[in-house]
């Protein structure tokens, strides 16, 4: 994987428990190069996920990967989202607000099949989104600060069809940019 041929290689010895030398060993027949090609693989990508965690914490990239690689989700540029509900406000049929809501129930039983449950945990997936900023208030009370406030409407249906069938009663609530959620 060198990319030089003639680039000076420099020794070095190394203790591995056996969990790190099986790790090495399967991805050295998996690739089927040598056990130094994997260690030079594996050293250049965490160079790669120590930049990446320098702009973004690593529990938000894993999100952001659950998101978007089975292509189910897209990146929208907040203009766009806030254009989009500028108009949806305006012409949104019953239908469509309907079915953000029941939208919101489906995403409730995909993130318990994830194991996402509580009422904080959900939040704060959500949140690397962009949709809103969250803030807890006490244990049971929220705040999700909106990034757009033309989105509202749209969040407050998504979470109320989100905790519709939830073990526990919450309460949506908007105000001004923002949308409480109140667990009892």
């Amino acid at each position: 994987m060198r990319d030089n041929p003639r680039e000076r290689m420099n020794r070095l010895s190394v203790s591995l428990n056996d969990k790190s030398f099986e790790i090495i060993q399967k991805y050295s027949s998996k690739y089927n190069t040598s056990q130094a090609d994997i260690i030079r693989r594996a050293l250049q990508i965490l160079d790669v996920v120590e930049e990446a965690t320098d702009k973004a914490p690593m529990d938000s990239i894993l999100t952001y990967i659950d998101y978007l690689a089975n292509g189910e989700h897209l990146i929208l540029d907040i203009v766009h989202w806030k254009l989009i509900f500028q108009e949806m406000n305006q012409v949104g049929s019953k239908k469509f607000w309907d079915d953000v809501h029941r939208t919101g129930d489906n995403h409730r039983r995909e993130y318990f099949d994830k194991g996402i449950r509580e009422v904080k945990q959900i939040l704060k997936y959500v949140e690397k989104t962009n949709w809103y900023k969250l803030k807890e208030e006490s244990k049971n009370s929220f705040t999700l600060i909106l990034a757009v406030a033309e989105s509202s409407r749209f969040i407050k249906t998504f979470f109320e069809g989100f905790f519709s069938n939830y073990p526990q009663k919450v309460d949506v609530t908007e105000e001004d940019m923002k949308i409480r959620i109140n667990v009892h």
